[in-house]
């Protein structure tokens, strides 16, 4: 049986609580790839409901615990401004177990995301038209993470 990674999101000048600065922050178990898909729609696994939009709090422990059924956990945070800013704001850490690493994190924004018994994966970007791909696909963080873990396309 595999150990669990436990995630904690801390700023040091804010109370802990709702994570601001995002319009989405989420994780995401992560046990495959969808390659005609892209966000996280392309993911096959299943969303972490204690780390989603509404339950993602600082200052709060979270135990990803399923790890013996997924290989990977995906956080991913979208920011609130403007769409030409995005690529800023937005937070994307994939993570593999590791026992006994803590890794740490940064946000656009000041928080600092801690991770235990975890190291983060690397996602290479895509040139932008790779494979007749649009743009919007091939610039998006979850479909780099599919495409380098699991191939494209996905087996």
């Amino acid at each position: 049986m595999t150990g669990s990674i436990t995630l904690e999101i801390n700023h040091p000048d804010l109370p802990a609580g709702n994570i601001q600065g995002f319009r989405y922050f989420w994780a995401y178990y992560v046990s495959g790839f969808r390659s005609d898909r892209h966000c996280q729609a392309c993911f096959k696994g299943e969303r972490v409901p204690e780390f989603c939009t509404s339950t993602a709090r600082s200052g709060q422990a979270v135990v990803f615990d399923s790890l013996d059924r997924y290989t990977y956990v995906y956080v991913c945070g979208v920011g609130s401004g403007p769409k030409t800013a995005l690529a800023e704001q937005n937070f994307h850490w994939a993570l593999r177990y590791k026992e006994h690493s803590v890794i740490e994190a940064p946000t656009y924004n000041g928080y600092i995301a801690t991770a235990r018994n975890a190291i983060a994966l690397a996602i290479p970007k895509l040139p932008d038209g790779w494979n007749r791909r649009n743009r919007t696909t091939t610039r998006c963080k979850n479909f780099q993470f599919g495409v380098e873990y699991f191939g494209y396309p996905a087996r």
